[in-house]
């Protein structure tokens, strides 16, 4: 197997996962078989759990946070590639705001919303948009052709607009330390992993300089962390506490152990997640990174 950045021979190995092909030069890895991921159209329409409702004020403070990476002036276009329901994409301020959804359901929520929604594959077709932002908030590691998408973002953005890029990062003490339990392996939905090396280079290769880059992101690496800590304690890799703070789907299966190691983790053994989150972000090797970057 060929990288199919660099075109160097990859590794058949993933630092001991044998599931995917791995290049050292590049340090991109990408799943072996791409599995047919099939996104349940009722899970945007499913009722929220307490637990959900109990951390929504959260959620909204993550969306201030997000829109924080291009300040909170007001804009004339965001595009929100993956935007789900429009959850954030309704809290940003934009004359013209646009969200790429592949969930039906997710859509037609949007539109109920007075948000304009399109499907990936219009995304993939259109140009001209102008957006002054696009972002792509934990996507470009789910789809098959990622450059794909950049290519779509650089054709539909303004000469001085910018994309907003959170992503996992494999190259953090949070995946060395946690393996196959780090919460953002995610085998059965995440198809590539990018290190701030491959993620660059994507973009360079298609035709974006990176502005800044964050290494704090406590919506995904301080949150990731959590939840890595307590699947690899737990020895499961079902992601319990993700899976309560959601909708209810899958819920019901949670064990004891795992809600035993929740309630550690967010109590007296948070002092440890604390602490793990900030050498990490400090050294650069969060478990998610999040890139602004814009059009050369």
């Amino acid at each position: 197997m060929r990288c199919p950045f660099c075109k160097k021979k990859a590794r058949s190995k993933f630092f001991g996962l044998p599931t995917y092909w791995y290049c050292t030069s590049c340090e991109l890895a990408w799943k072996k078989h791409f599995p047919k991921t099939i996104y349940d159209e009722t899970y945007y329409k499913g009722k929220s759990s307490l637990a959900s409702i109990f951390f929504s004020p959260i959620g909204r403070f993550f969306y201030d946070i997000r829109r924080g990476y291009v300040g909170n002036k007001k804009f004339k276009t965001w595009i929100d590639v993956g935007a789900g329901e429009g959850g954030f994409l309704k809290t940003v301020k934009a004359e013209k705001r646009i969200g790429i959804e592949i969930s039906s359901s997710g859509r037609e929520l949007m539109r109920d919303a007075g948000l304009e929604a399109l499907s990936e594959k219009e995304f993939l077709r259109i140009s001209g948009i102008n957006a002054d932002i696009i972002s792509f908030w934990q996507v470009l590691e789910h789809v098959e052709n990622p450059w794909d998408y950049l290519e779509a973002a650089k054709r539909n953005l303004k000469k001085e607009g910018v994309i907003v890029i959170g992503i996992p990062n494999f190259q953090s003490f949070e995946f060395h330390w946690a393996r196959q339990y780090w919460f953002h392996l995610q085998p059965q939905f995440h198809l590539w992993h990018f290190s701030p090396k491959s993620l660059k280079m994507l973009l360079m290769k298609n035709g974006f300089t990176i502005e800044s880059s964050d290494y704090w992101a406590i919506e995904h690496h301080l949150t990731g962390v959590l939840q890595s800590f307590i699947s690899k304690t737990a020895k499961s890799k079902e992601n319990a506490l993700h899976r309560i703070i959601k909708r209810q789907q899958g819920s019901s299966g949670t064990k004891l152990n795992e809600l035993l190691w929740s309630l550690f983790f967010l109590t007296i053994g948070f002092p440890i997640i604390f602490i793990f989150w900030m050498v990490g972000a400090l050294a650069k090797k969060s478990g998610t990174m999040v890139v602004v970057a814009s059009p050369k």
